[in-house]
């Protein structure tokens, strides 16, 4: 398979200026592209991009959340709730990331994220010596299941002859 390269996230929402002026106010700027009427993109980052589909009849009907990567998570939050946007506590896990929760006016439910240490991207070796690690560890799940689910040969009573070869008329 080859590497992913870029994404899109997809989402569907409510009347176009509604729309417009939600997401201006997340990223701070207006959209990137606008191909279609109904349509509006933000470049997340190089390869990424967040789609926003409008007018639709059930917007926000789905279960996805989509973090967005920020430099200051306070100062992104501060935006937000100076414009009355009802934003979660932000949450830090020490090292590694901060992170908090909101939803735009659809119920689409959204969030921002600071890394507070580089990420560590596996190389192509250490992926595939992971990947042969789990396939070896999945394995011995299966050959440990399949030996539990078999039933004990039966115990051969002491006081009966040896059997034999299970062709009538011949013996062991």
């Amino acid at each position: 398979m080859a590497d992913v390269r870029g994404m899109t996230i997809a989402l569907n929402a409510g009347e176009f200026t509604e729309v417009l002026d939600f997401y201006t106010l997340v990223f701070g700027h207006g959209p990137d592209t606008a191909p279609l009427d109904d349509f509006l993109e933000w470049q997340i980052c190089p390869g990424s991009w967040l789609q926003i589909s409008t007018g639709h009849d059930r917007p926000g009907a789905n279960n996805a959340r989509v973090r967005l990567e920020v430099d200051n998570i306070e100062v992104s939050v501060k935006r937000l709730t100076g414009a009355k946007v009802p934003v979660g506590e932000v949450v830090v896990i020490q090292d590694v990331v901060s992170f908090v929760n909101f939803s735009d006016n659809w119920g689409n439910a959204l969030g921002f994220y600071q890394l507070l240490s580089p990420r560590h991207v596996l190389s192509a070796e250490e992926r595939a010596r992971r990947d042969r690690e789990r396939a070896a560890e999945v394995e011995r799940d299966r050959a440990e299941e399949e030996a539990a689910a078999k039933p004990p040969a039966p115990a051969r009573n002491p006081n009966l002859p040896p059997t034999g070869s299970g062709v009538p008329g011949q013996q062991s």
